[in-house]
């Protein structure tokens, strides 16, 4: 079996090409495509299954799927200035292209996010919902969609300001003892090796599902992560609703702040997506990765 992964640069990539590296059927290969094969990791380079190979899935000429039985579709965020739904929809539909040219491929999984299901009112998640509408359609007899919680990673992107004597982290979550689902990177490189590798048929097609961590956590959870792998107090720093806009001005360019400004209030109380509420006819599955232990290993691997 060979399972392609496109693009496999994002973190959770990596996850998901590490699950399958490691999983115990025998026979599959892994070919992974980079904007520059030359970057792909040592750990997975130096084993025979793996192939790096470089495309780009903004040129659809760059994309050659022939020979691949499965192939994993992550629609990257987008940090760029411009219309981010029309670059997620032609990125897709490249992806998509691609896998129908190849006459090979019998099953699509793709990594989504939860409020994917919403076409309004959720920001940046639109990127999954247009991803999502294109690949649905796709002519291949498996179409699976994992939509990802909260990434418990996300919290320890920035950690320059646990570095000083006073640590503390932001948090755009508030109030802090709201509650969201939260995933681990790891648990979704796994939950993607799973859909990529089974033999049995799903019961849908698409095929859809949530993916969570075991419990949903808050931003207090989250300093008593960080608290507990630095073994000091660490504080949080809550940024209020009316601070979004200039928060994210220092992160994005200015005619996307309105987007990840909406996609951060829509799961906060008033927000389009409830935590909790699901999709009718969409089913949940939990990740075994605490959010303590997450934290934990990101601290000790970046600080």
């Amino acid at each position: 079996m060979l399972i392609t992964v496109a693009p496999a640069s994002t973190k959770t990539g990596r996850a998901a090409i590490r699950s399958l590296l490691t999983s115990r059927d025998a026979g599959v290969e892994i070919q992974a495509i980079y904007r520059d094969a030359a970057r792909a990791p040592a750990e997975f380079t130096s084993l025979p299954n793996f192939t790096a190979i470089t495309g780009d899935i903004a040129d659809e000429s760059s994309l050659h799927f022939q020979g691949s039985d499965v192939v994993v579709a992550i629609t990257p965020p987008v940090f760029d200035s411009g219309d981010i739904v029309a670059m997620a929809k032609e990125r897709s539909e490249n992806v998509k292209s691609a896998i129908e040219k190849s006459a090979t491929v019998n099953k699509v999984v793709l990594l989504s996010s939860i409020g994917a299901q919403y076409s309004s009112g959720v920001g940046e998640i639109k990127t999954n919902n247009i991803a999502e509408r294109v690949f649905a359609t796709t002519n291949v007899p498996e179409i699976i969609f994992i939509r990802c919680a909260y990434f418990m990673e996300n919290w320890t992107v920035a950690l320059d300001t646990l570095r000083g004597p006073e640590p503390f982290f932001f948090s755009t979550v508030t109030p802090l003892e709201w509650k969201i689902p939260m995933v681990a990177v790891g648990d979704v490189g796994a939950a993607i090796a799973a859909q990529a590798l089974k033999r049995e048929s799903s019961p849908s097609r698409p095929y859809v599902f949530e993916l969570h961590g075991p419990r949903m956590y808050s931003p207090l959870d989250v300093q008593v992560a960080f608290s507990d792998a630095l073994r000091t107090r660490v504080a949080v720093r809550p940024v209020a609703r009316g601070d979004l806009v200039g928060f994210y001005k220092q992160v994005f360019p200015e005619d996307v702040v309105p987007e990840w400004v909406e996609m951060a209030t829509s799961f906060l109380p008033g927000g389009v997506m409830k935590p909790g509420d699901v999709e009718e006819g969409t089913g949940v599955v939990n990740g075994k990765t605490e959010l303590g232990d997450a934290v934990k290993n990101a601290v000790e691997s970046l600080l």
